[in-house]
């Protein structure tokens, strides 16, 4: 089976919004797929929390309004199918702590990780994209 990595390591709309579209479209293919979350990222895995990325209010409101108007997918509708289809997602256990949360805190499905285990499952991928 072929294997895609992904690492987010900033909070942008932009990067979730590829993560997720990459990784659907690869459990399509019927690849493995696993996306390691880093820094500010780590805080769009957090239950309850509004996902905020990092763009100005009023860009994100046109941003929010062109994707319904378009009918395209918002992103934690994507996350939840994503995590429904069996991608796993892992966010730094470090990124966790410097924003203040602990394992419990993580939306259901995601898991902990380190850098060894990013280094791990990217030497055994057939690809790797970091955005």
């Amino acid at each position: 089976m072929q294997k895609l990595i992904v690492l987010v390591s900033n909070n942008s709309l932009d990067a979730m919004y590829h993560a997720l579209t990459l990784a659907l479209s690869a459990k399509a293919l019927g690849w493995g797929v696993k996306v390691f979350v880093t820094s500010q990222a780590v805080a769009l895995f957090i239950k309850g929390s509004k996902r905020k990325f990092s763009m100005p209010f009023l860009a994100r409101l046109f941003l929010n309004l062109q994707m319904k108007r378009l009918k395209i997918t918002d992103a934690d509708k994507m996350l939840e199918e994503a995590l429904k289809e069996g991608v796993e997602f892992y966010v730094d256990e470090v990124g966790l702590k410097i924003i203040g949360a602990s394992k419990e805190d993580l939306i259901d499905g995601v898991k902990l990780s380190g850098s060894i285990t990013f280094l791990t499952e990217a030497k055994e991928a057939d690809v790797v994209v970091s955005l």
